[in-house]
């Protein structure tokens, strides 16, 4: 397996010469994000580190709840001291961190390490490869070149980074490599039935009633090539979903047949949406979160917009009339 030494070896190199580190990944984090961050810490400790401090704005969505050391994750406001190495994981900009970002640069070295298709990246070392899957390949390929053996609870959360991230390797992200990672993982005996069962078969009651819900309100446009779909803050109550209970949700519009691009708009904080896509090749949905000011794969992205739900949903319609030629 062929792996870019040069951003690895720095990476590395920072590790080895750290003693107090900080990991975090982005808000509202996913499977990759707490996956990969878990991975970064482990790696840490086969390198001999002891003060390691994984921090996350968000709470850890309950299916992820069990991979090792998931429970040792605090929030922004227990951290009172200082680190030599910062790392952000799965994210290429502090503010993607949340309340966790005026920590990251304080640090002596602030390292970035991340897979999504980005014009910049912060951080005062940056490995950023989008021909990676997910984050958590990354987190792999850092123990091949360090050459510290893989445990099972490494591994545990490093397949729990990619399988999510790649949909059980359904996703077009999916790549030969993945499956070497996968197998590199499957080596140390962990359990991927029982890892699938948990994070990707097994579906809340909350979920379920949400989902309800979202599949009725699917919407159409450009002959049935587009489709998209609302979320509303009063729905999550009214369901007894979780915030974390719409990850997901937007792979039931996309997997309609002949819908070539999926959107869903979900109602946030301060009268702001959330919204996400799901595209096919010919149309890159980072692209068009970057013009909202996010970004992400080319075939999924998502956006915050600054606006109420009903507004940001016409900019978004508009802004695909008029850059995409599609008919909504």
């Amino acid at each position: 397996m062929t792996i870019k030494t040069n951003e690895i070896d720095r990476v590395l190199d920072t590790f080895r010469a750290g003693s107090r580190f900080l990991i975090t990944s982005h808000v509202s984090p996913d499977g990759d994000a707490v996956g990969s961050l878990l991975g970064i810490a482990h790696l840490l400790r086969g390198l001999g580190k002891t003060d390691i401090t994984c921090v996350l704005e968000d709470d850890v969505p309950r299916i992820y709840t069990w991979l090792p050391g998931a429970d040792k994750i605090v929030k922004q406001d227990a951290v009172t001291k200082t680190f030599d190495t910062s790392v952000l994981i799965d994210a290429h900009s502090a503010d993607r961190s949340g309340k966790v970002a005026p920590l990251l640069p304080k640090a002596n070295t602030f390292v970035v390490i991340d897979h999504h298709l980005v014009e910049k990246a912060d951080g005062d070392l940056k490995w950023v490869d989008p021909t990676y899957a997910a984050a958590g390949e990354m987190v792999y390929d850092l123990y091949v070149k360090s050459g510290v053996p893989l445990t099972r609870e490494a591994a545990e959360c490093i397949y729990t980074a990619q399988t999510t991230d790649t949909g059980s390797f359904r996703y077009s992200n999916t790549n030969p490599r993945s499956h070497r990672i996968a197998a590199g993982l499957m080596e140390t005996g962990i359990n991927i039935r029982a890892i699938t069962e948990r994070v990707i078969d097994t579906m809340s009651r909350g979920k379920y009633n949400l989902l309800q819900r979202v599949l009725g309100r699917i919407q159409f446009g450009a002959n049935a090539t587009v489709a998209y779909a609302d979320i509303y803050a009063k729905d999550l109550a009214e369901t007894g979903a979780l915030g974390e209970d719409t990850d997901g949700l937007i792979n039931y519009l996309r997997n309609i047949e002949g819908v070539r691009v999926a959107m869903i708009f979900r109602e946030a904080k301060d009268g702001k949406t959330k919204v996400s896509f799901r595209t096919q090749a010919e149309l890159n949905a980072a692209d068009i979160c970057r013009a909202f000011g996010g970004g992400g794969h080319a075939v999924a992205a998502g956006a915050t917009i600054d606006a109420p739900i009903d507004e940001a949903r016409e900019q978004v319609l508009a802004h695909l009339r008029n850059h995409s030629g599609l008919d909504v």
